[in-house]
């Protein structure tokens, strides 16, 4: 099997079994009950399939489960009064598509090499599986601090993905006796305090939620806390003393020059007026995931922590001319810190006229200068 992955780009690959993943499943019932799942409402949708691998394909024996090292070495960030920062992982072009149609690939390898057609399903990051679970089981690594799963020796750069198979494969054994020691540095530097401890994470203080899976308003008081973070967030992985050892990805598809890379210029973004541009500006990469709505949302916040005044021009358009109540009234926020009086002029002909209460107040508070 590593043979055959290994042929086809998976450096990185493991089995594990298909027994239910017990203990897993009642943690994620937990800190389900604990609402930290946020706006996430399909993770709740039947916790106990996610713990059962079978679930997903009756026929399945075995599990190969497989890491992908996405781009881990990044220039400093300048904002330069008119960028914003992408995740690594979002550099490329979409990996749900990249690596599943290489999976696909092995899959087919996997049966000519044994012979017969083979049962299988290939997931990333798409299914109801608890795949960090299934990574530590293979033996790929343990889970940090932080919640992502750490590869001894080559860190939590990585992209995960599972075959399910219905061929019977040796698992491969765990990792022991390895962990984060005393190390906090992941939930100290967190931007939003996002961690309510080792391992726990309350995802609607998380960047990475907010700016992808959240489809509402950024909470005020977090709004400032977003930097310049557009797509994503990268603290927690940046200071993890594990990802020292992070090597440029292998997989072209993946690189930045691939995707959008590592920032995206605000004016451009803002500017962009219709959801048909949207798409054909983000089509195929990880950035159409919020829609357009969502990534303008980012970008008006982004505009204002990081004085881009160039974007005032597009996000009075906005204020005055975009069919989104959510784009509107983080655009009146961000032209509140970056241009107040204009700010003020459109909240006088906006508080009266328009018909949504979201984007009411946000004019009212920047009327009124609040923060």
């Amino acid at each position: 099997m590593r043979a055959a992955a290994a042929d086809l780009g998976f450096e990185v690959a493991a089995v594990a079994s298909v027994e239910p993943l017990d203990r897993d499943r009642a943690a994620l019932e937990a800190w389900l009950a604990a609402g930290r799942h946020g706006d996430m409402g399909y993770l709740a949708e039947d916790p106990a399939r996610r713990s059962r691998p079978s679930a997903l394909l009756p026929e399945a024996r075995s599990v190969v489960v497989v890491a992908v090292e996405h781009e881990t070495s990044a220039a400093p960030f300048v904002a330069e009064g008119r960028y914003g920062r992408v995740a690594r992982y979002a550099w490329g072009r979409d990996y749900h598509v990249v690596v599943g149609e290489r999976l696909g690939r092995l899959a087919d390898e996997l049966g000519r090499r044994l012979g017969r057609a083979v049962r299988a399903r290939s997931l990333v990051d798409g299914a109801p599986l608890l795949e960090r679970a299934l990574a530590v089981r293979s033996g790929l690594g343990f889970v940090g601090k932080n919640t992502m799963v750490i590869l001894p020796g080559r860190g939590s750069w990585w992209l995960l993905g599972e075959l399910l198979l219905d061929v019977e494969l040796e698992p491969t054994p765990p990792v022991e006796g390895l962990s984060c020691g005393s190390c906090r540095r992941c939930l100290d530097d967190c931007p939003t305090a996002a961690f309510v401890g080792p391992g726990a994470l309350d995802a609607r203080r998380c960047l990475s939620y907010l700016s992808i899976e959240h489809r509402g308003p950024i909470p005020r008081e977090l709004r400032t806390a977003m930097g310049a973070w557009v797509f994503g967030c990268d603290v927690c992985q940046e200071v993890c003393p594990f990802n020292r050892f992070g090597k440029p990805t292998r997989w072209p598809e993946l690189r930045a020059e691939a995707g959008v890379g590592p920032r995206l210029d605000l004016v451009a973004t803002l500017s962009i007026d219709t959801d048909e541009a949207f798409r054909a500006r983000f089509r195929g990469t990880p950035l159409a995931r919020p829609k357009r709505r969502g990534l303008l949302r980012n970008a008006a916040v982004v505009a204002r922590n990081v004085g881009a005044t160039a974007t005032v021009p597009a996000l009075r358009d906005r204020v005055l001319f975009d069919p989104e109540p959510l784009v509107r009234g983080h655009a009146y926020w961000a032209l509140a810190g970056l241009d107040p009086a204009l700010a003020r002029a459109l909240a006088r002909w906006t508080i009266p006229m328009d018909p949504d209460p979201f984007v009411r107040d946000e004019a009212q508070a920047a009327l009124d200068g609040a923060p």
